[in-house]
């Protein structure tokens, strides 16, 4: 029982003593302390000139510019469209009047046609009755 009972007292007297010591900051925990400290400060100053300027540059919401450029991609993608739309329609418009042109160059060559024809009747008529008299 001596025994247990001196391991006992042991184990409390080292767990007694590991909790002390953790109060006690050493050298390198305070500079690691400090370091977190002024890493914090860094951070804080860095978000406070952002918002300043932010506020400087009228931007109050954050992501507002990305909101900005994403408008302004989407503002483009929309003129595109547009403009092949646009483009679209002319090939169309232009299919459409070659087509229209090609008919009335047909009709007009069929005109002509028959106007020759008929001119070289009245000719053949009129030299008929040359000889004839």
């Amino acid at each position: 029982m001596n025994t247990s009972l001196l391991k006992a007292l042991l184990f409390s007297s080292v767990a007694a003593f590991g909790l002390a010591a953790c109060d006690n900051k050493g050298p390198a925990e305070q500079a690691g302390e400090q370091i977190d400290e002024t890493v914090e400060a860094v951070q804080e100053q860095g978000e406070q000139m952002a918002d300043e300027a932010q506020e400087s540059m009228g931007v109050e919401e954050q992501g507002t510019m990305e909101e900005m450029g994403e408008s302004m991609d989407q503002a483009v993608e929309n003129m595109q469209e547009q403009a092949g739309d646009a483009m679209d329609v002319i090939e169309e418009k232009a299919g459409e009047t070659m087509d229209a042109a090609k008919e009335q160059s047909a009709e007009m060559k069929q005109s002509m046609d028959e106007v020759a024809e008929e001119a070289e009747q009245r000719l053949d008529e009129i030299m008929e009755e040359t000889t004839e008299q």
